[in-house]
């Protein structure tokens, strides 16, 4: 098999951070600092050379000079990574400001995270993770929002019981019970229930009820108050089912197969020992996403998972015993390998026999759909049809006779009403700019909680009163020392090389002058469209507070690679339209006079990482693919845009840090960052602007309450102190 021609550093966890030039090479620029103008040089490490590694590939001779960066574990890759850890760090310490980045990013990891605020019953309950009880799980209630706040449950009651880790966690449909699942690993979980009131021979209020199951997954749904559904996915554990199951399992069950996820319901008050088993899966590959419920109680929308495809299958309920039958048989309601079907819960009640779901969600051409099991031919309908101006991301059923749809549109979260039954539009919420995380409604209710965050707060939760169409802020997670009224935020329009519209948003100071002199940085985001949503960050976060700088975040919407398809074949890139959004954001932050090149500097991350070098190292090249070299096709496309194969001796190149995380197992990308660092050292030792690799531990796996991903202190810090270093930047607080 031929080898992958090496490109910039794409792995998920690298990172980018460079300074754009100006048009005039020979011109003071970005990273030309009072520091790095007086040292044109640094001491980089001489990586070998071997010139006579040569792979052809369609006729075509591709050098492979540092091929021995590739083992992580030898000791002359090793020696090199330190070498150049040693001349990144001595370059970054020349910024003394790293305890004040720490009292930041201790007063940021200090913030409220409340993972969920519903009303159920006579309270209103709140979970999250409370700054002084950081990543443990605490749940308050109160008989209203304005009234005093009682704590309910907190995880040092589970730590008597074992409970290392909590995993999720749960509430009944009418609020008398909670859920939390827990153990000392992930594959160990217990699910445990406590009760949200006295239950007359059961339990009493903050109590535990007997209920105990072993062995369980991550997730619960209740059926009211009087049981719920759960997975195994241990098949020792537990029986498996009978070989006459006959369409009990969406998969084929066969007794004699591999054993996969089994999906189980509880009575509540009941051993485990007399759970009912729902189905088994015939293979690893699939397992129970979802378990929903029609609001008429006569069926229970049970969504599979298989390899990334959800195929909702219906299972019937007893509405009047609110029970399962005893040998239930589910019925799958489409035959579709390629698009996901997610239920919009409690949304079928009132229109009979017509269930709605949204297929393909959260992704490009994504819809909402009907499906009316009484229908002669059944089959979907259209409800609200896809559309490339915007990205469906969930619905959700509120007062019964209506659901609220959150999409992204134009680079923004939105919401919108639509009526249930006659599936007419009633009326669109308009949000500030940032992003909805999540939603929270209750089916008959309409009341709606929506836990959102901005470019300038992590958290901000919204109740929406759908009667009134007002929305309110029910608090906001405020960072000490940081005085967000002195922003604003604002997204503008910016025109692309073929005169076609895009979204940036940018973050600024309130009353500014646009006369060029203000610090920029711009952010290229990885992943799906919704990543390049105005959320918050850490590191734009930290630009805007310490250096009173401009935050600027262009909608990229091409970066992420589409899922493999089932052939096998690669999945596909298409960098270049983000390329040359990249420069169109540039030349209109200058224009408009936020900044001039000299105080610009621009952070990419993965694809995003990807997308920075390219625009930096292939200057107009045409559109960009990567795929699989041992295609022509792909080859050649990835062949002209690569930035290993494009690094010039001829031209001066922006200050740039490349950050790669540890690979001792060799098993990511980390050597695409080494080799670019030791070929753009190679073929430019004298550049003016330093060009650095620095390594870092890779990412932990222990378990957090946290919301956002908080990027390795030191990762976060080296960034801010480069680009200060680099740029001559000041401290402002």
């Amino acid at each position: 098999m031929p080898r992958r021609p090496a490109a910039c550093p794409s792995a998920a966890s690298s990172s980018v951070v460079f300074a754009l030039p100006s048009t005039d090479p020979a011109a003071p620029s970005a990273g030309t600092s009072a520091a790095s103008q007086q040292q044109k040089h640094w001491p980089y490490p001489a990586a070998r050379r071997d010139d006579s590694i040569i792979d052809t590939l369609h006729g075509q001779r591709i050098a492979d000079p540092y091929r021995w960066l590739e083992n992580a574990n030898s000791t002359e890759t090793k020696t090199f990574v330190e070498a150049e850890n040693k001349v990144a760090m001595d370059y970054l310490k020349q910024d003394s400001r790293r305890e004040v980045y720490k009292q930041t990013f201790d007063q940021i990891g200090n913030v409220d995270q409340i993972l969920s605020i519903i009303k159920k019953s006579r309270y209103y309950f709140t979970s999250g993770s409370f700054k002084d009880r950081k990543n443990k799980l605490t749940i308050y209630r109160q008989k209203s929002l304005d009234a005093k706040r009682e704590l309910f449950f907190d995880v040092d009651i589970a730590h008597k019981d074992g409970t290392q880790f909590l995993f999720s966690h749960g509430y009944s449909m009418n609020g008398k019970f909670i859920n939390y699942v827990g153990g000392k690993e992930y594959s160990q979980t217990t699910i445990r229930v406590v009760c949200a009131e006295d239950v007359e021979g059961l339990c009493k209020d903050k109590g535990h009820a007997p209920d105990v199951i072993e062995g369980a997954a991550d997730w619960v749904e209740w059926l009211d108050d009087v049981g719920f559904f759960y997975t195994v996915s241990c098949a020792a554990i537990l029986p498996r089912l009978p070989k006459d199951s006959g369409e009990q399992a969406p998969s084929g069950t066969d007794a004699s197969a591999s054993p996969g996820e089994m999906l189980y319901y509880h009575a509540i008050g009941t051993p485990q020992s007399a759970d009912q088993l729902i189905f088994q899966a015939s293979d690893s590959d699939t397992y129970v996403s979802s378990v929903d419920y029609s609001t008429d109680g006569k069926w229970a929308i049970v969504s599979f998972d298989s390899n990334g495809v959800i195929t909702p299958w219906m299972l019937p309920l007893d509405p009047t015993k609110k029970a399962l039958p005893k040998k239930p048989a589910l019925r799958r309601l489409v035959n579709d390998s390629k698009n996901s079907y997610s239920y919009i819960a409690a949304s079928a009640a009132t229109h009979g026999s017509r269930l709605y779901f949204v297929a393909n969600k959260g992704k490009p051409q994504s819809k909402v759909v009907a499906y009316d099991m009484n229908a002669p031919n059944g089959g979907f309908v259209d409800v609200i049809p896809a559309s490339s101006k915007y990205i469906i991301e969930g619905a959700s059923g509120i007062t019964s006779n209506y659901m609220l749809v959150r999409s992204i549109e134009g680079g923004v979260s939105k919401l919108a009403v639509h009526e249930l039954g006659t599936d007419k539009s009633v009326r669109n919420t308009l949000l500030p700019v940032g992003v909805v995380n999540s939603v929270w409604t209750q089916p008959r209710d309409g009341e709606v909680f929506l836990i959102c965050n901005s470019l300038l707060y992590p958290q901000i939760i919204y109740r929406y009163d759908f009667a009134t169409n007002a929305l309110s802020v029910v608090r906001r997670s405020a960072i000490a020392g940081f005085d967000a009224s002195a922003f604003e935020v604002r997204q503008v329009s910016v025109k692309d090389k073929k005169g076609a519209s895009f979204p940036m948003t940018i973050a600024a100071r309130k009353g500014i002058k646009l006369d060029g002199s203000h610090p920029t940085l711009m952010l290229a985001r990885e992943g799906p469209p919704q990543s390049y949503l105005p959320q918050f960050t850490d590191s734009g976060f930290f630009f805007m507070k310490h250096f009173h700088g401009v935050l600027a975040i262009p909608y990229l919407s091409n970066v992420a690679p589409p899922t493999s398809s089932q052939s096998g074949n690669a999945p596909q890139h298409n960098y270049q339209p983000d390329i040359d959004r990249l420069e169109r954001a540039t030349h209109y932050l200058e224009k408009q006079g936020y900044t001039k090149p000299a105080l610009l500097a621009v952070q990419g991350e993965g694809d995003g990482g990807t997308v920075v070098a390219a625009a930096e190292s292939a200057e107009g090249y045409v559109r960009v693919n990567m795929g699989d070299p041992s295609k022509k096709r792909d080859f050649d496309t990835m062949r002209q845009y690569s930035p290993l194969h494009h690094v010039s001796a001829n031209r001066t190149y922006p200050a740039m840090l490349l950050m790669a995380p540890a690979d001792p197992e060799g098993k990511g990308a980390s050597w695409h960052s080494y080799k670019m660092a030791a070929e753009l050292q190679h073929k430019l030792p004298s550049n003016p602007r330093p060009l650095m690799l620095r390594e870092y531990p890779g990412p932990s796996d222990q378990y957090s309450l946290s919301l956002t991903l908080v990027p390795s202190k030191d990762m976060l810090f080296d960034t801010l102190s480069f680009i200060a270093v680099s740029l001559g930047l000041q401290c402002r607080a």
